[in-house]
């Protein structure tokens, strides 16, 4: 397998907005310089006592200030509008083969995978400084992203947009952020947050299945396979289970702090037992041809059929 990095191209949008943004800048700039000569040949007029003449000085006070203050507050904004000339985007595709594996770690920012039709990998990074490298590294088993390794020190947000063959397997871990994965049908779908962080999984159909953050929900909607492993584990959030109606599961669920386990129409589809006033519940459904396990330690545990 090879995989041969396209050249990268540069964000439309993010040359126009720093186009932009600079043009307000410039604009604002002369307009302070004028009014600046303005005020100065206001303060040079040689005073005088006669009426006419402080009632044109006093309109013209008020029609500076109604003039200036707009235009500063406008340069303000733009020097403190986040990111208005720090962010910047990286995009590189790498053409791929049938059963691809992607690597990302990250440190923090949002992450969002999408399975496709093509075989390419398409990565989009959006940096929240100057500073921050990302360099996508292509190996025997696929691509890889380790942005710890190459940020030793913290650079803000990196978030990451990444389109992948449907067949790819699919290992993501960061420390903060959210993390998206949608409709990848490949060996192994994995997410990791270390501490704070939402997990969503929808349209997933892989054996293998692992999602765990430590404060955070977890939306798993997938298609629970023969043979397959699932284990779901947060210890603050609710964790929310959508899986056919048909499927075949041994299940063991476990909530010590709440005991707030539903298992709604799958109760009846089932044969369960219940543990530890409740705080823990075995059973199986079907021919509980796969294992499903879910632990949530201060959170609910909720089953809804697909």
């Amino acid at each position: 397998m090879t995989l041969r990095p396209r050249r990268p191209t540069e964000s439309s949008s993010a040359r126009d907005s720093t186009h932009g943004e600079r043009g307000r800048f410039d604009a604002n700039h002369l307009r302070v310089r004028a009014l600046h000569r303005l005020m100065k040949d206001t303060r040079n007029t040689p005073r005088t006592n006669d009426a006419a003449a402080r009632a044109r000085t006093a309109r013209t006070t008020h029609a500076l200030r109604a003039y200036l203050l707009p235009a500063v507050f406008i340069t303000l904004a733009v020097f403190s509008a986040p990111g208005a000339f720090a962010q910047r985007r990286m995009t590189k595709e790498y053409p791929a083969q049938s059963n691809i594996r992607l690597h990302l770690h990250n440190r923090s920012g949002t992450i969002e995978v999408l399975a496709w039709k093509k075989n390419v990998i398409k990565v989009t990074a959006t940096m929240e400084s100057k500073s921050a490298r990302v360099t996508p590294e292509v190996d025997g088993e696929g691509l890889r992203i380790d942005v710890l390794r190459e940020n030793r020190e913290d650079v803000g947000d990196i978030n990451f947009r990444i389109q992948v063959p449907e067949d790819s397997t699919v290992d993501i871990n960061t420390m903060r952020g959210n993390i998206t994965i949608r409709n990848v049908r490949g060996q192994m779908v994995r997410a990791h947050v270390s501490s704070e962080g939402d997990i969503e999984l929808t349209g997933i159909r892989a054996l293998t299945v692992m999602a765990e953050n430590t404060v955070g929900n977890i939306l798993f909607d997938a298609e629970l396979l023969r043979g397959g492993t699932y284990v779901l584990n947060s210890t603050q959030g609710d964790i929310q289970l959508r899986i056919t109606a048909e499927a075949g599961f041994r299940l063991m669920a476990t909530a010590p702090r709440t005991r707030n386990i539903d298992l709604n129409g799958f109760a009846q589809q089932g044969q369960f037992e219940y543990f530890n006033d409740k705080r823990k519940v075995v059973g199986k459904v079907g021919d509980g041809g796969a294992a499903l396990s879910t632990t949530n330690g201060r959170g609910s545990i909720v089953f809804m059929p697909r």
